[in-house]
């Protein structure tokens, strides 16, 4: 379906909490496709396409995060999905969800890192330096891309303005956060940048007081594909420690 904003999406099940995707760079709300379809039976789901990507309309102004968070919070409100919500956020995906959850802290419940970078992972990757056939790949991508209006403002290209926004925010909130992390480097992958994200990794599991790391042996970069199941676990768990929590609060106050 289409929202009014012209986004991709699609709303499945109706049983609270409400979990929310974020893809990862460029990629369509079908990489989930192995997740959802379990976890809809018994959450309301929310899968859908920035600005660019699949059948969503092309942006017409720089996708930086501040701008993406706005666009899904009126997404949410268009379709009703009241808060608070579970992020569940891959690679690029996984930083919005982090400057989400530190500007609207009373609006997320958890947060699912999906071998997503932490904000200072940025920097850091940018000062080792590539063999040079890769570098050439790159910037020759990124210079084809640019006569394409589709990509006209790339999320890639506001990376840096979207890093700064989120240590701008103020401090991550004090929820669960569960870090997912591919153990097997990609092709073409520098040992020294794997080794690097690896590294930052662990620098997530500081966000906040209560933090899970599910290391995946299986998988790269695409553990929701190449293990569905420990992303499903993962998100039923802190489904279950909210319920918990809040069961306790209840309590607590009735005492």
């Amino acid at each position: 379906m289409i929202s009014r904003q012209g986004f991709e999406y699609a709303l499945m099940g109706f049983k609270k909490p409400s979990i929310v995707f974020l893809n990862g760079f460029r990629m369509k709300f079908d990489t989930w496709n192995q997740v959802h379809t379990t976890l809809s039976d018994r959450y309301e789901v929310l899968l859908f396409n920035r600005l660019g990507v699949g059948q969503s309309k092309k942006a017409l102004q720089h996708q930086l995060g501040k701008v993406i968070v706005e666009q899904l919070r009126d997404l949410l409100a268009e379709l009703d999905i009241t808060p608070p919500y579970l992020l569940v956020g891959h690679s690029l995906g996984g930083l919005y969800a982090n400057l989400y959850a530190r500007t609207y802290p009373d609006e997320v419940s958890g947060v699912v890192f999906v071998d997503a970078p932490h904000p200072e992972e940025i920097a850091a990757q940018r000062l080792f330096t590539a063999p040079l056939p890769l570098r050439v790949i790159n910037e020759g991508v990124k210079k084809i891309e640019k006569l394409f209006d589709k990509y006209k403002h790339s999320e890639d290209e506001c990376i840096d303005e979207t890093v700064l926004q989120i240590t701008q925010a103020g401090d991550f909130p004090a929820i669960p956060v569960a870090v997912l992390s591919g153990a097997k480097k990609m092709p073409f992958v520098p040992q020294a940048a794997f080794d690097i994200h690896l590294e930052y990794q662990k620098e997530l599991l500081k966000l906040a007081p209560y933090t899970t790391q599910y290391v995946c042996n299986e998988s790269g970069h695409f553990v929701q594909v190449t293990e569905p199941e420990v992303v499903i676990a993962a998100i039923d768990k802190m489904v279950l420690e909210l319920a918990q929590n809040e069961h306790d609060i209840y309590r607590s106050v009735a005492l």
